[in-house]
């Protein structure tokens, strides 16, 4: 079953933020780290007490601006200047991959060629590079496109969304 859809602004910022999601390794080294710096702002000299305390506000502060202000910002301008994403695309189911198509291209990803890909309520990414992911918007299935195939096959030669 072939299914049509658009990608808004709005789609884009949030699959960009779901983009930006913490992986569970990455998270434990933020966390480590943190409790590395309290350690030391808590147990160490004046000198090394301070700069582990500028350290984490410093660190926190700019994660909190960048997912929150800085990546939105950026998201919608790149939206708006990237016209190909604003035109409708297919998404079709094969045995061997998925087909993506738009009015300029398309092309075939088979299971061996997915490098990862990623879920939340509203999107499936799906990642044939490390950085470059494909948008397919879950409101597909109101077409009859059979999402849980999808996700299932994703995880069957894929393996777990990350």
């Amino acid at each position: 079953m072939k299914a049509t859809y658009r990608i808004s602004e709005q789609d884009y910022v949030n699959a960009m933020k779901l983009f930006a999601k913490l992986t569970p390794r990455l998270m434990m080294i933020y966390l480590v780290s943190a409790l590395a710096l309290a350690a030391l702002a808590l147990f160490g000299g004046v000198i090394a007490s301070a700069g582990a305390i500028g350290g984490l506000t410093g660190g926190i502060i700019a994660i909190l601006i960048g997912r929150y202000i800085v990546m939105p910002i950026m998201a919608r301008r790149h939206y708006r200047k990237y016209k190909a994403i604003q035109e409708e695309f297919a998404i079709e189911l094969l045995e061997d991959g998925v087909r993506l198509s738009s009015p300029d291209a398309e092309g075939k990803i088979t299971w061996g060629k997915m490098l990862k890909w990623r879920q939340n309520e509203s999107y499936v990414l799906i990642y044939p590079m490390p950085r470059l992911f494909h948008i397919i918007p879950k409101s597909v299935a109101t077409q009859g496109f059979d999402l849980q195939a999808l996700t299932d096959e994703l995880q069957r030669h894929v393996g777990k969304p990350v």
